[in-house]
């Protein structure tokens, strides 16, 4: 098939691009920088497994284009599938770009089904893209793209820790040996053979909330609370006995929440061990300014801390470990981090309560907040 990749970051090189392109597949990655779009066409990309196995992938083969453009338009016109890793604050951003060549794909006659995959660590992110897209697309168009466009959800789950360019100008990856990518089949409009470590789900909605609840959770407490103690690294953190015990402790508490609402584990919660495992790789050298980004996004409603221990609350769970994750995170604030920025503003001028209810949504009269509030005193206290 041929594949475009939006987003030539960490997840779209190292998880997507070299698990596509090893499989036989014509990659072309579309890149709004021009360096990016230089480098792959000129040297390909490398991949350095840190893990079980420890390789080195050389990538070749594969191309890329700008981000926008005539060339951009008559790629998507030829194209099978469709995979965005951007970020999801971006997709705002890159949605109008989308459309514009999809209606380019569909005013050129062409009849093959289009699948759209939005790889980004957002609940219902294919549903999101797609409202997204059709906000761009005129009425008369869309049901032509209805018909002909397939809009599905995707996660990768590899930790892809590190991103820098060598010498002669050529990307390297750094990333974890193991990891799956998941995408829900119910909206795939192609059929086409679904190899490792691509997996198809039926039920992609719980599973995504159980990877944000579980593995999103149990590795933004460790960037938070490794923060707060001074650590660099994710390994270091996850070796330090109180951290490891609190990183632990929240997953279990996700994981007996997700139980209880689901009625079983389905995929994150029975990998516990095997993601602990990987938080532990020294190799990878995985930062916790880089695990711990954003916390304005991490720390909303339904995200991978407030989420499970509302979930965990509801259902009778102690959530301690998950509301120490919680309070470290409003303490986050790294240089170059402007979400870090920006929350440690809106609590030094507006306080807790205020940050809480405007990030997270969450009362100050809710039992969460506080819980939240008590910890973060206790954690204060304790420095």
């Amino acid at each position: 098939m041929r594949i475009i990749i939006l987003g030539s970051g960490r997840v779209g090189l190292g998880a997507l691009g070299v698990a596509l392109a090893l499989q036989g597949h014509e990659i072309v990655f579309a890149a709004r920088r021009r360096e990016i779009v230089d480098s792959i066409n000129r040297h390909g990309y490398f991949v350095k497994t840190k893990g079980t196995v420890e390789a080195t992938v050389e990538v070749r083969g594969v191309r890329a284009v700008g981000m926008s453009g005539e060339e951009f338009a008559t790629e998507v016109a030829e194209a099978d599938q469709i995979y965005t890793s951007v970020r999801p604050d971006n997709l705002p951003e890159i949605a109008p770009l989308l459309a514009e060549t999809i209606l380019f794909r569909v005013k050129s006659g062409r009849t093959r089904p289009l699948d759209v995959f939005c790889c980004e660590n957002l609940k219902n992110s294919g549903s999101q893209l797609e409202r997204l897209i059709f906000a761009s697309i005129p009425y008369q168009f869309a049901q032509e793209v209805q018909d002909a466009v397939g809009f599905n959800a995707a996660i990768s789950d590899r930790i892809v820790s590190s991103q820098e360019t060598d010498e002669e100008g050529r990307i390297v990856i750094t990333a974890d040996a193991t990891g799956d990518v998941l995408f829900d089949t119910l909206q795939v409009k192609g059929d086409f053979e679904i190899l490792p470590p691509f997996k198809g789900l039926d039920n992609f909605p719980a599973s995504i909330e159980e990877k944000l609840y579980i593995l999103n959770c149990g590795h933004a407490v460790c960037a938070y609370l490794g923060y707060r103690r001074g650590y660099t690294y994710i390994h270091e953190a996850m070796s330090d006995e109180a951290i490891n015990r609190s990183v632990v402790g929240a997953m279990l508490e996700a994981q007996r929440a997700l139980q209880m609402k689901h009625g079983r584990s389905l995929h994150y919660g029975k990998m516990i061990n095997d993601i602990l495992v990987s938080f532990s790789n020294a190799a990878l050298m995985d930062t916790i300014a880089r695990v711990g980004r954003d916390p304005i996004r991490k720390m909303q409603s339904d995200d991978r801390l407030i989420g499970p221990a509302k979930l965990a609350y509801r259902y009778g769970i102690d959530p301690s470990n998950l509301i120490a994750g919680c309070a470290a995170a409003l303490t986050f604030g790294p240089e170059g981090d402007p979400q870090a920025r920006e929350m440690q503003k809106l609590i030094r001028e507006r306080g807790i309560d205020y940050a809480l209810e405007f990030i997270s949504q969450i009362r100050p009269w809710n039992p969460i907040s506080g819980l939240i509030r008590e910890e973060l005193k206790n954690q204060q206290s304790n420095n």
